[in-house]
């Protein structure tokens, strides 16, 4: 995505084609049980505060790389910026393709959760 990001290093593994997305269309867009609905482009994304956190990555496939360097935005950030309600549990992301996937709220709001792109 960014000129730092080393596809070819990772193994890409979906539940479709490979996704090349368009920067010029992406998107990111907060709604549902929030304060204020808010949206990003890509250019926007990348003015948003940025932080940077070393950590380990444990596939569910079985391998693992270790001392992982990460650049990105901090979901609290972003959830911070929408007014995520306190009555909602779950965050759906809906990706390429039209995948989705939802995570528990309690487990995304923590501090070394980014939307990672570097």
């Amino acid at each position: 995505m960014t000129s730092g990001w080393a596809w070819q290093k990772w193994p890409v593994l979906t539940y479709g084609l490979t996704p090349y997305p368009s920067l010029k269309k992406w998107s990111l867009r907060c709604f549902g049980l929030v304060d204020q609905e808010v949206s990003w482009t890509w250019e926007e994304f990348l003015k948003l505060p940025r932080v940077e956190i070393t950590s380990d990555v444990h596939c569910v496939t079985r391998w693992s790389k270790l001392d992982t360097a990460w650049e990105g935005v901090a979901i609290q950030t972003i959830l911070e910026m929408a007014g995520v309600r306190s009555n909602a549990t779950h965050v759906i992301a809906h990706c390429e393709q039209g995948y989705t996937t939802n995570m528990p709220l309690e487990v995304l709001d923590d501090d070394d959760v980014l939307l990672a792109d570097t």
